[in-house]
């Protein structure tokens, strides 16, 4: 359940950051490299994806383009979604960090684990190591 407010906006620094430390955190809790190919992958697919946003606006008003949470999430899931294999629990743990850290940029893995699986830490640790 998000904290976030219908009309939230972030910036593409913002989602940047939330992405980094999303993907990061999944990483770290799974063993996998975050510079594996399906990360480097799903990242690049959600620049590009928030790129089709901004030419799809038509042209924008003064300043830096923002989105909402909702087109944030399309886009990682969609991104996520189009690899070569199904997304496993690693993938869907780091859009949800992703999402939450958009929130809360000082959650921590209790914290969204707490927020998105209702489990355990150490249940949903178990699940990245075991996909890994």
């Amino acid at each position: 359940m998000s904290t976030a407010t219908a009309t939230a906006r972030f910036t593409r620094d913002e989602i940047e950051e939330a992405v980094s430390a999303g993907f990061e955190m999944a990483a770290d809790e799974s063993g996998v490299s975050v510079d594996n190919s399906d990360f480097r992958r799903t990242r690049a697919l959600v620049r590009s994806i928030l790129d089709q946003v901004d030419m799809a606006s038509g042209p924008s008003a003064p300043g830096e383009p923002t989105y909402t949470r909702e087109q944030v999430e399309k886009a990682l899931n969609t991104a996520t979604d189009a690899g070569p294999k199904a997304a496993d629990d690693i993938d869907n743990f780091a859009v949800n960090a992703t999402l939450t850290l958009l929130d809360n940029p000082d959650a921590a893995f209790g914290d969204i684990v707490e927020e998105c699986y209702g489990e355990d830490a150490d249940v949903v640790a178990g699940w990245l190591a075991d996909a890994a």
